[in-house]
């Protein structure tokens, strides 16, 4: 199959996807808790806020974790 491109917007959907995917797997075999791991993702959030930000991607991962602790239920 010939390497096809994949737009940037997709391909970061279908990865948000996909680690929602990773994560619900994970906790309903109870080797993960999908709450700690939301607030460890929210605390990675607040991390980058502290130090600046330099590549502006608190609010976006802040996002993810918020979209993670929403799609998931337990």
């Amino acid at each position: 199959m010939p390497s096809k491109k994949i737009p940037g917007d997709r391909l970061v959907l279908a990865m948000i996807s996909v680690l929602r995917t990773l994560v619900l797997e994970l906790s309903r075999r109870g080797v993960l808790n999908k709450d700690e791991f939301v607030h460890i993702v929210q605390q990675t959030a607040v991390a980058h806020r502290e130090t600046g930000d330099p590549n502006n991607l608190a609010d976006a991962i802040h996002a993810i974790s918020e979209h993670l602790d929403d799609s998931i239920v337990d």
